[in-house]
């Protein structure tokens, strides 16, 4: 089997940005610095041991830094330097014990700047010239020098005055109420201390933050506020104050005669020879919708023609005129989620994927370059914690069922295409979160019913039926259409936990359902008669696909050297990659592919993929693209197989007619079998296994049958 590569990263750091070139820019990711081509969307990766924190660049020695977070599996929280040319990594610093906060080229790029987020805020200079006085590799690695950067706060950035490298040293960082310039003896070399000035604000004082600061001069710089407020600096003393918005400062941008502060709100406020004007982005033909959009947060400059901004939702790039004669362009690289995503899905036969996430909001993003379509997108009630979208059959006028569940219990099933509401419920009278949503396989001739399950954190399982197998978008015009649309059929029950996963039988009728709890609980229901299952053997015959449990004989193999009680389930995710006979599953931060079935520990080290900073959230495999999905944080990471003949699945199975035909809970009777147990498994077959807590971690030698209680 070919080895997985990471595609495409969707999501980035808001105050992580930065240009490499005029047609190249750079932000992190997780644990990626990201680079983004502004032309083609084109992608390439840096990897770092954790979670990336800060960037710079360099346009002088065309060099790059970026600093990551401390773990506790590591003893320094490290700083990679690369080139912005190749992306290779130059040299790594390893110093600050604790997450660095800040980085900032000075000098022309010759000496890199970092802090550490620890109670001094320990600044450390390094060498990063590729020739010179202060060339890389000077005293093996070691730091120039060492101080406390500022001990009342965080320091948010750093920023180097102007001029050459062989004036003497001057730059100044920002951060909690301060503003600090630095400087050292007039000499083009680094003594073993810096002198370091705190910046007066004046009699009104410091502002509760400083966001952003630039230098017009080589003795003045310009600093913005969290409360909106400009501050003017001759020295390190602030000679004027101004204030437009009352939103906080982005960014500040020297332009050609005149100087440009975006604030949060979008506002461009540009000063120039005494006059002031003000620009709206938000007008732009290519900026977001209001509906989706968030405060700026941060932004960066090429030059004085193009302008980089980003907010916790978006990554736009604006193309200027000469700074006050408007713009030219408006281009959004990216957009995200502002809160963590929480559930993925793919249409079933379009290329593009559905998103959800705790701010509400469900997105729809094209599969081949991953720009949003707003048009698609839509605002839910509450936090969306899960989300189903159904199969679909040929027709022009098909469309599939959408569902989407809430972190208020409310269950919304839609018309995918048309966004029209057939059925909208609470689930839960105690507003339990709706946790895993799952549509059955459809019948693409009618004859069966398409059933939809809903899992919730109070252990119980809803289930639904719709009257068609597939959404006739013509038909469904109206807000609300009842239940002569969809019914709900029952409310199953049997967990104690809150509910992990559900996936049904991939059969025709579906008539069988397995669902696991985070407890490590498994149970398998009899779907039409709404009931569950004395035991798991009754359905060990029954095709689960895709596999999705975390539990279960199908990859036990999965948990080996796993010890009892220290794996928590939510940090292991499972999807089958059907057609390859292997299974994803997620470790915390990081993927790993395993064979499928796997029964016992595997012979050979499963592959591991890097790339998220936080625990992988979600997991899915989309057949279509041939490509693996994993959302950590607002991050989405695609991982793609190059093109390859695979394995072809196996159509549904058909289960045997009984003699008789059985009353289902609504006293409709049933063309299909609502319960028809399999062959009777033979002696010398190992059973499988319900494991309860978490015991899934271990791998028995024997597997008895699981009685439920």
């Amino acid at each position: 089997m070919e080895t997985l590569q990471l595609s495409q990263v969707l999501g980035f750091q808001a105050n992580c940005l930065a240009f490499l070139s005029e047609d190249r820019c750079a932000v992190a990711a997780g644990r990626l610095v990201l680079e983004i081509s502004l032309q083609t969307q084109q992608q390439r990766f840096i990897q770092h041991g954790s979670a990336v924190t800060c960037l710079a660049h360099s346009f002088q020695q065309r060099l790059g830094a970026s600093g990551q977070k401390h773990t506790t599996s590591t003893k320094w929280a490290e700083v990679l330097l690369w080139d912005s040319e190749s992306f290779d990594v130059c040299a790594t610093f390893s110093f600050h014990k604790n997450d660095v906060e800040a980085i900032g080229f000075i000098q022309d790029g010759e000496v890199l700047v970092t802090i550490g987020s620890d109670r001094d805020r320990t600044m450390a200079l390094w060498p990063a010239a590729r020739a010179g006085v202060f060339r890389m590799g000077r005293k093996d690695g070691a730091p120039l020098v060492v101080c406390s950067a500022f001990k009342g706060g965080a320091v948010s950035g750093v920023t180097g005055a102007p001029g050459s490298s062989e004036l003497p040293l001057l730059f100044a960082t920002y951060g909690a109420q301060h503003m600090k310039f630095w400087q050292s003896a007039r000499s083009a070399r680094l003594s073993a201390a810096i002198d370091g000035r705190r910046g007066a604000f004046g009699c009104d004082g410091a502002p509760k933050m400083v966001l952003c600061a630039c230098w017009v001069a080589r003795d003045r710089a310009v600093a913005g506020g969290s409360a909106g407020e400009i501050f003017f600096f001759h020295g390190s003393r602030a000679v004027r104050k101004m204030a437009f918005q009352p939103s906080p400062i982005a960014c500040i941008v020297p332009l050609r005669e005149s100087l440009a502060a975006v604030h949060a709100n979008g506002i461009c406020t540009i000063l120039s020879s005494g006059q002031t004007v003000e620009q709206d982005f938000s007008t732009l033909d290519c900026w977001p919708e209001s509906r989706f959009r968030t405060p700026l947060v941060s932004g960066a400059s090429w030059k004085h023609d193009k302008l980089l901004l980003s907010s916790r939702t978006h990554l736009v790039c604006l193309d200027l005129v000469n700074g006050t004669k408007g713009n030219r362009s408006c281009q959004v690289l990216a957009s995200q989620p502002s809160s963590q995503l929480t559930t993925v899905a793919a249409h079933p036969a379009e290329n593009c994927i559905y998103t959800g996430a705790m701010d509400g909001v469900v997105r729809c993003y094209d599969g081949s370059d991953l720009k949003c379509i707003e048009g698609r997108s839509l605002r839910a009630s509450a936090g969306v914690t899960c989300l189903a979208i159904s199969g679909i059959s040929a027709g022009e006028d098909s469309s599939a069922w959408m569902a989407v569940g809430c972190s208020d219990a409310t269950i919304s099933i839609m018309s995918e295409k048309t966004r029209h509401y057939v059925l909208r419920r609470t689930l839960s009278a105690k507003k339990a979160k709706l946790t895993c949503a799952r549509f059955s396989s459809v019948d693409m001739s009618g004859a069966h019913p398409l059933w939809l399950a809903v899992g919730t954190e109070d252990g119980c399982i809803h289930t639904f039926r719709f009257k068609e197998a597939t959404c006739r978008a013509c038909a469904y015009t109206g807000v609300h259409t009842g239940e002569e649309i969809v019914s709900k059929v029952a409310t199953l029950r049997g967990h104690e936990a809150p509910i992990f996963d559900i996936c049904f039988a991939d059969t025709l009728p579906c008539n069988y359902l397995l669902s696991a709890d985070l407890s490590g609980k498994q149970l398998a229901f009899d779907v039409p008669m709404a009931r569950r299952l004395p035991t798991l053997a009754l359905v060990r015959e029954v095709p689960f696909c895709p596999w999705t449990a975390p539990v279960g004989w199908q990859i036990q193999g999965c948990w080996a050297n796993r010890e009892q009680m220290k794996v928590s389930l939510r940090e292991r995710r499972f999807h089958e990659i059907v057609g390859r006979q292997s299974v994803a599953v997620t470790d915390d931060c990081s993927l790993e592919i395993f064979p499928f079935p796997c029964v016992e520990q595997p012979t050979v080290v499963p592959e591991r993929f890097e790339g998220p900073g936080a625990t992988i959230s979600c997991l899915l495999f989309d057949a279509a693209s041939d490509s693996l999905i994993a959302a950590s944080d607002t991050v989405l990471f695609i991982w793609r197989f190059s093109k390859e003949q695979m394995i072809q699945r196996m159509p549904l199975r058909p289960v045997p007619a009984p003699q008789g035909v059985p009353q289902t809970p609504d006293s409709r009777k049933s063309a299909s079998p609502a319960f028809t147990p399999p062959p009777r498994v033979r002696s010398d077959v190992k059973e499988p296994v319900a494991y309860h807590g978490n015991a899934a971690m271990n791998r028995h030698k024997t597997a008895p049958t699981a009685e439920v209680a």
